[in-house]
């Protein structure tokens, strides 16, 4: 509950700076310009054209690199994918840009050892995903990957280290992360098509799940570590 208490205050903080930002003339000037500049299709159209092939390469380079760099916002580059891309693109690229940024962090995992991935994702994060994966739960890896609130980038390397055969890993990291590409494709398609009924009900259920795993989080856990010992 003390985690959840700071998770919300943290949250109450950001949302207050923002807003006394915008208070401010010349600030509030600069964010609108930019709202007005997103709002318009064609600027944004043209600006892809501008870069022909080059953009959509940019855009996968981009997810990839937050897959690799977790600090980077996944939410952020979906959304752009859906927005710039339309649905069906947005989440194609995503999902082949997200498959190859997995595959990645298990190489580096699998490359570089326990010591390399221990440091990088910090010990306590290692050993409570470590005590899941141990029993090579496919079912448990599924759900780390389909649930939001597990961090998937270190989970990765982590997985690395385990015996899991690749090909298995290659099947559950990609259908595990589609249902969270699908929608944030779909947000980000809608933002463009102005559909902003649909964008606010993809966006109420997306936050509901992701509400949903935040605060049931530690019984998913245990109750993961119940199943591998079945």
């Amino acid at each position: 509950m003390g985690k959840s208490l700071i998770a919300i205050v943290v949250v109450l903080l950001l949302m207050s700076s923002l807003f006394l930002l915008l208070l401010v003339p010349g600030i509030r000037s600069q964010l609108m310009s930019c709202y007005d500049l997103m709002c318009d299709r064609e600027v944004v159209r043209q600006f892809v054209v501008d870069y022909g092939w080059w953009a959509p390469l940019i855009f996968m380079g981009l997810q990839v690199g937050q897959v690799l760099f977790a600090p980077i916002p996944g939410e952020v580059t979906g959304l752009l994918g859906g927005y710039v891309f339309g649905a069906l693109g947005g989440f194609l690229m995503s999902t082949v840009a997200l498959t190859a940024g997995s595959m990645l962090n298990f190489a580096i995992g699998r490359l570089l050892g326990e010591r390399f991935v221990r440091r990088f994702a910090g010990g306590e994060m290692y050993e409570k995903f470590n005590r899941l994966v141990q029993y090579k739960g496919v079912l448990v890896i599924f759900l780390m990957f389909l649930i939001p609130g597990f961090p998937k980038d270190y989970l990765c390397m982590i997985l690395g280290l385990t015996i899991l055969p690749t090909s298995v890993f290659f099947v559950v990291s990609t259908v595990g992360r589609i249902p969270g590409t699908l929608a944030l494709s779909l947000q980000g398609a809608s933002i463009y098509d102005k559909d902003y009924i649909f964008f606010l009900i993809i966006t109420g259920l997306s936050l509901l799940f992701v509400l949903f795993g935040f605060l049931y989080r530690d019984a998913l856990y245990r109750w993961m570590e119940r199943q591998k010992k079945k």
